[in-house]
């Protein structure tokens, strides 16, 4: 979809590749009400100009990720804090730097980037989920009042500026994308891999892959490896000239179906549709997307769809047969 224009594109397969936003935190911690209240992406585009100055930095770790709502981890927030409190460090080499934390998970080799920000003075601190940071305005001053669990006292600073390591949340699109594909959602509105260790591209649809944020949050280079992986997946069944389909597939006895839909809601696939004959509705199986996995038989309430494999007969004369042996 191009501004108003849609376009039917002929294809023969699809990668999910639309990636995800950044939460935009209003009514949290003064931001949009007080200018000198940031998220990390709005301070890494201050910080590129050069021209940022402060004397002191306050950083708000898991704003909006790790609650309730979205019991994930974003990934990113922590290194993303991080690398612009050492981007600080170098514009201006006498702010202090404090980075309010539940937990840092700067994983894989950013851990060096994290003993680097210690070690030019940046200044961590835990605070708990049940004693969240309030930011507070006192005329001009603009003030950070936490609990540290660790002296088990109330701290109030002063801060020039409060940056937010805020979610990264699904598109706000995900849910009709995914009902249109006939492809599932998380719990937390991401696109869900058909196996996370088999299978970690695919969806359980064939010729649909998936890569990058639109799967979970991760950082860049997380998302190349992903998409060349995504790619090399889709080049498996563009090199074909045809696709050879599974011949243990669903088939429907129309004599005997009633049209109720009960097998279209159990396929997970977008196999089977019910649709108009002869004046009388039936299921179709489209044999291309069939699995054979056998969902819609054991549904169907009047057993029309059978799958063109073992019938139960045979399946229970081999059981008997391995029993009485």
């Amino acid at each position: 979809r191009q501004g108003s224009v849609e376009e039917t594109v002929k294809h023969g397969v699809i990668i999910v590749a639309t990636g995800a936003e950044v939460l935009k935190p209003y009514g949290q911690y003064l931001y949009g009400e007080d200018p000198r209240v940031l998220t990390q992406m709005e301070l890494e585009e201050r910080l590129a100009k050069g021209d940022f100055k402060a004397e002191r930095v306050v950083m708000i770790q898991c704003v909006g990720s790790r609650v309730p709502e979205r019991p994930y981890c974003s990934r990113i927030c922590c290194y993303e804090a991080v690398k612009n409190a050492l981007k600080i460090k170098e514009l201006c080499p006498g702010a202090e730097v404090l980075v309010l934390f539940r937990d840092v998970r700067t994983y894989g080799f950013r851990e060096l980037y994290y003993r680097e920000a210690r070690e030019k003075g940046v200044v961590f601190a835990r605070y708990t989920l049940e004693r969240p940071p309030e930011v507070l305005r006192e005329g001009d001053k603009l003030l950070v009042r936490f609990y540290d669990p660790a002296t088990r006292s109330e701290v109030v600073t002063e801060a020039d500026y409060v940056v937010l390591s805020t979610a990264i949340v699904p598109r706000p699109d995900a849910a009709d994308l995914a009902k249109m594909l006939k492809v599932p959602l998380s719990q937390d509105g991401f696109f869900l891999e058909a196996h996370v260790k088999l299978r970690p591209l695919d969806f359980a649809s064939d010729g649909i892959f998936l890569c990058g944020m639109a799967h979970y949050p991760k950082f860049i280079d997380e998302c190349v490896a992903q998409a060349c992986g995504a790619a090399a997946r889709a080049a498996t069944i563009l090199s074909k000239p045809y696709l050879e389909v599974e011949a243990a597939v669903a088939s429907v006895d129309t004599a005997r179906c009633r049209g109720c839909g009960r097998c279209e809601e159990v396929c997970e696939y977008g196999a089977i549709s019910v649709v108009e004959e002869d004046g009388r509705l039936v299921a179709k199986v489209n044999e291309a997307l069939c699995k054979g996995c056998g969902a819609c038989s054991v549904r169907c309430p009047t057993g029309a769809v059978r799958v063109k494999h073992f019938k139960p007969e045979q399946i229970l004369a081999q059981v008997l047969a391995v029993a009485m042996a």
